[in-house]
């Protein structure tokens, strides 16, 4: 049985490209099984954790995160849903000729592959997936050239996606300092994170070094330790989110990472000075 879309909020075509805002429902013991010939990507704009996971090729199970990419021709199985479910999707569906225009990866995909398709972390496909749910939701003006550049924007950074893992990043410091491009990489990894901190020591598997030499490396190189990096980005998500949004403080304080919505307001005036509340209400006036 496959996932039931039992509503459709907004729709954009373009050719080779399918872009749909969908509501699911899925029932407690409920199995979903899918096998699609095009290349789907689905984002979750509401980043709470559903109940079902893949289940892969191995018998492993994986948890769907945020963003989560489907290969063509390949099989989706899932574990039982423990819950009764609804959640909404941004389905961004590519036509598998036009997809492959971009991709040249191989049609056999192992485990750790499939792993890294059902919980994506890439910073810039997620801003461009939820940009192509709001011009479904509300085109605008030239909304099928935008669509088009958003689609190949992001078919462009699966590839690379997929490319990167082939190459993990390998840090060699020189003089005891990062270079910019692994800066970046390491800036754009934590930046991926959404509803926990990355750790020291997530952040040091990624660059194949001791969580003490990346400790080091990073003060060097920047002046600040990777914690205050990590809790500085921290504060400007929620100067975002506060001032963009009208999200209650609970759900800022759970896409932020925080045990809870006081623990965030503590946190918060700790580093700015002021409430969330009082920061959202003089940004607006």
């Amino acid at each position: 049985m496959s996932a039931r879309a039992f509503n459709v909020a907004a729709h954009l075509e373009v050719p080779g490209v399918n872009i749909q805002v969908l509501d699911y429902r899925w029932n407690a013991g409920e199995q979903i099984e899918e096998l699609e010939h095009d290349f789907i990507l689905r984002y979750r704009p509401f980043p709470a954790q559903v109940s079902v996971a893949a289940r892969l090729p191995e018998g492993d199970l994986q948890n769907f995160g945020q963003l989560m990419f489907f290969p063509a021709d390949v099989e989706v199985r899932t574990a039982s849903a423990n819950n009764n479910e609804l959640t909404r999707n941004i389905m961004c569906r590519f036509n598998a000729g036009w997809f492959r225009k971009v991709w040249t990866g191989s049609s056999n995909w192992s485990n750790e592959e499939l792993a890294r398709c059902f919980d994506m972390r890439n910073l810039r496909i997620e801003q461009a997936i939820q940009r192509l749910g709001a011009e479904a939701a509300d085109p605008g003006f030239a909304s099928p050239l935008m669509v088009e550049s958003l689609a190949t924007v992001i078919a462009i950074e699966i590839a690379r996606y997929f490319g990167d893992m082939k190459e993990p990043l390998r840090i060699r410091t020189r003089d005891g300092r990062l270079s910019q491009a692994d800066l970046n990489r390491i800036y754009e990894y934590i930046d991926s994170f959404s509803n926990r901190c990355p750790s020291i020591e997530d952040i040091a598997d990624l660059c194949d070094i001791s969580a003490a030499h990346l400790r080091r490396s990073f003060k060097k190189t920047t002046g600040k330790t990777v914690h205050e990096y990590v809790e500085e980005m921290r504060l400007k998500k929620a100067q975002s989110l506060l001032a963009d949004t009208d999200l209650p403080l609970k759900e800022i304080s759970y896409r932020l990472g925080f045990a809870d919505s006081s623990t965030f307001s503590s946190t918060f005036k700790r580093s700015s000075g002021e409430t969330p509340s009082g920061y959202r209400y003089r940004f607006r006036q």
